[in-house]
């Protein structure tokens, strides 16, 4: 029996699964990322930490599978996207590495929007900037660190250093060069983008480009002493994490539509060639076979379920963790429309990247009265996201016919019911629990020839388990309460820029 080996790092946490050739899990592992953030609004990890964590969870996923680095034929590894990831000529990381969510380039963000500047960008990368992006992270450190760009050798992203210490070998992929971003028709990194986010001094220092499915590297004989891997074992170039997580599900053909509920929560669909409505906003990303995916993210995706559970509270399990089907029951007993109130949840502190611009867009719970309870308020917060998701599809050039939903909320009946309710779509359930890691171990086991294409590959793995239709009187409902949602969060926006004006204690900035 042939298995392989997909990695999935994450913004919270870094995963090794293994899987058989029907894309059954046999094995996985799984780690809390430490996050630092030495000032506020800062994103940061410890370079070397993430690698030991990673090398742990591979270990422990073959334990878990039963296996030995030995019966793994090839690797492929996802990542979150943008940050930078900085290394030497030794290989030694040159700072903590700074990822996505990092909200120190905000200033400078605000001001190229200023200028127009932005405009630009777009038209070349087919991505809106945030302030977590690679190139506006580069501009910073050089205006901020400048020892840092004469120390570096290379800029990689997150997957890409996982490689690295995994193979030796320095490269990337055009997924994530899309993020960096770079020229998304040429798929090449943009020496003009750099310029006007001020790193040009960094563009000799971003790594050679491969295919997402070429083998970029094999197992070296220090990680595999690290990993229990063989040495010698292909590992491919891999895909950033959004473009994984489509992989990982089917949505390989034009017109498959997705939504990852994740840290932000991902609402794709698949294009056949570079398409950029709505113009400015979200991103747009290289995938495998000449395609491409279009994204528009709700950036407070799950972490503003997370930050009312922090704040409010929650019932919870014996180990401490929230209590996930008493959450349901509370919600479930309170009627459509949360009792009049609706929730904004741009809790992010980075603002809203679609289906507008706002940095300084934040959230607000609209409607509570003396009635309101926390379960009213919670029942809001679940109904949020799926406007907030209705929202993106909304602002798409095309409608999709039916919605693929992964990630962690995707395994609650209740929860994906309510998309299909409020979306009027058919919402599709898939096996994989694992969609961004069996994603990129579809590639690995294309390049070594365990499939003939990527097509076969997806048919062959890809499981619908659930299909949630939508309730023709919800729906009818929901269109209502969606317009008022809409109409709320565009009152809000004139408020939150009110709020900045006002502002006068730096920590209370975010």
């Amino acid at each position: 029996m042939v298995y392989l080996l997909g990695i999935d790092k994450g913004t919270s946490v870094i995963k090794a699964v293994v899987f058989d050739t029907e894309g059954e899990t046999v094995g996985v592992s799984q780690r809390r990322v430490q996050v630092l953030q030495p000032k506020p609004g800062w994103h940061e990890e410890a370079p070397e930490a993430t690698w030991a964590l990673c090398a742990e969870t591979i270990r422990e996923a073959l334990t878990k599978a039963g296996l030995t680095g030995a019966d793994i034929a090839a690797i492929g590894i996802a990542g979150h996207m943008g940050g930078a990831w900085l290394i030497d000529s030794d290989g030694a990381t040159v700072r903590n590495a700074i990822c996505w969510p990092d909200e120190r380039a905000q200033a400078d963000q605000i001001a190229m929007e200023k200028t127009g500047l932005l405009t630009e960008v777009f038209a070349i990368s087919g991505n809106g900037l945030m302030p977590g992006i690679t190139a506006m992270l580069l501009g910073w450190l050089a205006r901020h660190e400048p020892e840092t760009v004469t120390r570096t050798r290379a800029v990689l992203c997150a997957k890409d250093f996982l490689r690295f210490r995994l193979t030796g070998e320095i490269a990337t992929d055009p997924s994530d060069v899309s993020f960096v971003p770079g020229d998304i028709e040429g798929r090449a990194h943009s020496a003009r983008v750099m310029e006007l986010c001020g790193a040009s001094a960094w563009m000799d220092k971003l790594p050679t480009i491969l295919p997402s499915g070429a083998i970029a590297g094999i197992i070296s004989a220090a990680s595999a002493a690290e990993t229990g891997l063989r040495e010698g074992t292909p590992v491919v170039t891999g895909l950033g994490d959004a473009c994984a997580n489509a992989l990982g599900v089917g949505a390989i053909r034009p017109g498959a539509a997705l939504t990852v509920l994740g840290t932000s929560c991902l609402n794709s669909q698949v294009l056949g060639a570079p398409g950029r409505e709505p113009e400015g906003l979200g991103f747009l990303f290289s995938m495998p076979l000449d395609r491409y995916l279009r994204i528009l993210p709700n950036t407070s995706g799950t972490i503003a379920f997370d930050w009312f559970l922090e704040r409010f509270g929650a019932p919870l399990m014996p180990d401490g963790t929230p209590d996930f089907t008493a959450l349901e029951v509370k919600a479930s007993g309170i009627a459509r429309g949360a009792g009049g109130v609706t929730f904004i949840p741009y809790v992010n502190g980075s603002g809203v990247l679609a289906p507008f611009y706002d940095t300084l867009a934040r959230g607000n719970f609209f409607g509570v009265g003396s009635h309101t309870s926390y379960d009213h308020l919670l029942r809001a917060v679940y109904e949020a996201l799926c406007f907030a998701t209705r929202d993106c599809f909304a602002a798409m050039s095309t409608r999709p016919q039916s919605l693929i939903l992964t990630g962690g909320g995707a395994k609650s009946a209740f929860w994906s019911q309510l998309f299909a309710d409020v979306c009027g779509l058919p919402i599709e359930i898939v096996a994989t629990e694992e969609s961004g890691a069996l994603g990129v171990a579809l590639l690995a086991g294309v390049a070594v020839g365990l499939w003939p294409d990527l097509e076969t590959a997806a048919a062959r793995t890809t499981r619908i388990v659930a299909c949630y239709r939508p309730d023709p009187h919800a729906a009818r409902d929901y269109d209502g309460w969606f317009d008022l949602y809409r109409r709320t969060r565009d009152v809000y926006r004139s408020y939150s820029t009110a709020r900045a004006d006002l502002r006068l204690v730096p920590e209370m900035a975010a």
